[in-house]
């Protein structure tokens, strides 16, 4: 601040010679062209001594945005009203709006003259994911002869979130069932208890409890319950947040798989494992998704492990009702060996590896796809432009 106003007090010193020089220059000179000289010079010095003195504190500054929350890729608007209390004319003003997403950008400059009023437009396209801070709006103002120059930060704190963008996928419901016995299948039955459908003869196998007593004692032979058939469509999703190229496609195909299951009554749990551990537990309706969608706006590539060493010994991810599906950019032969562990207990598993237009999927890759497929695990390779029909090519076996 003491250098600042050094500065100031040195330029207008400076200033008030330039004055007396061509004052002086024009009474010992004489003539037209001299005083022609000083009368044109005085109107510049006079108008930079009232910029040295203009408070920057006259201005009322205030940032509003279209909307507060946005997705992938929408534009942004955003709108800057300046209110002076003095019509004081000035020669230029600069704008600087900072934010997290870009220092310059909003840079703009004016030449508001007589204004009290000042609105001042511009469009931010193409927002990336996740979630943006816009801070301080720099003032600027100046003299034509550019001596003196004053800014002023103004501190408007403000956050918007842009969350991930979807696409719409033709959707096809997961069908996770239990049945009794050792066999794996991806199509089975669970029981609904709280529903009785009749008594059948006593299996090995068979629950205690679901042993009917009284049919028992009157037939004189062990009878088991029968119980409703129930479908359970519930689905747990896990997001492999690997630093990848294609982690952006990798979140927009989640969101989407989110999106669609959800609007058709599904319910999902979500897991998503970086630097923070994130489990989200098997719920639905549109209050869960905006949730849901609330992380991925905010989630990083940050895991420092692959996806198989962090489902390694994590139970928390498979529930027997639920149908698995794995999202990744990356098919490993260590991923596959896990989720292999995981077929008979989880049902349906489903490895999702999507990769962003520009990058192949490699001959390795779809060796381990026709391993997985053996084991049980059906994969599906996507780009972006396959997002639409990524369930319908889902199989069951």
């Amino acid at each position: 601040m003491m250098k600042t106003k050094l500065k100031t007090w040195g330029k207008l010193i400076l200033l008030l010679i330039f004055i007396l020089l061509t004052f002086s220059y024009a009474m010992f000179q004489g003539g037209f062209v001299s005083w022609f000289l000083f009368f044109s010079f005085v109107p510049f010095a006079l108008y930079a001594l009232c910029i040295a003195f203009y408070p920057l504190g006259d201005l009322v500054i205030d940032r509003t945005f279209n909307k507060d929350t946005y997705l992938a890729g929408e534009h942004l608007n955003v709108v800057i009203k300046i209110n002076r209390k003095y019509s004081f004319p000035l020669f230029f003003l600069i704008i600087k709006n900072t934010s997290s997403l870009s220092k310059e950008n909003g840079k703009q400059i004016i030449f508001p003259g007589f204004k009290k009023h000042i609105q001042i437009e511009y469009s931010m396209p193409n927002l990336p994911r996740g979630e943006h801070h816009f801070d301080k709006i720099y003032v600027k103002i100046g003299d034509p002869i550019g001596l003196f120059e004053k800014e002023k930060e103004y501190l408007l704190e403000k956050s918007i979130l842009v969350y991930p963008a979807f696409s719409d996928i033709i959707y096809r419901s997961f069908e996770s069932r239990y049945e009794q016995g050792a066999t794996a299948s991806q199509i089975k039955i669970q029981n609904d208890t709280s529903m009785v459908a009749g008594i059948r003869n006593y299996e090995p196998g068979d629950r205690f409890t679901w042993i009917d007593w009284k049919a028992t004692a009157r037939m004189n032979e062990m009878k088991t319950k029968e119980f409703e058939e129930r479908q359970s469509n519930d689905v747990s999703i896990i997001l492999d947040r690997s630093p990848s190229s294609s982690f952006e496609e990798c979140v927009k195909f989640s969101a989407s798989i989110i999106r669609t299951i959800i609007q058709h009554g599904g319910q999902i749990g979500f897991y998503s494992i970086g630097q923070e551990r994130t489990i989200f537990p098997i719920r639905g309706g549109e209050e869960y998704r905006q949730q849901l969608f609330h992380h991925l706006a905010k989630v990083k590539a940050d895991s420092n492990d692959h996806i198989s060493a962090i489902l390694d010994g994590e139970s928390a991810f498979y529930q027997r009702s639920a149908s698995l599906l794995i999202i990744t950019s990356n098919l490993t032969q260590a991923l596959v060996e896990m989720v292999r562990k995981h077929v008979q207990r989880t049902g349906t598993v489903i490895i999702f590896v999507v990769k962003n237009d520009n990058e192949p999927f490699l001959d390795d890759e779809y060796q381990l796809s026709s391993i997985a497929t053996r084991y049980g695990v059906f994969v599906n390779f996507l780009h972006e432009k396959d997002f639409r029909s990524a369930l319908t090519g889902v199989k069951q076996r």
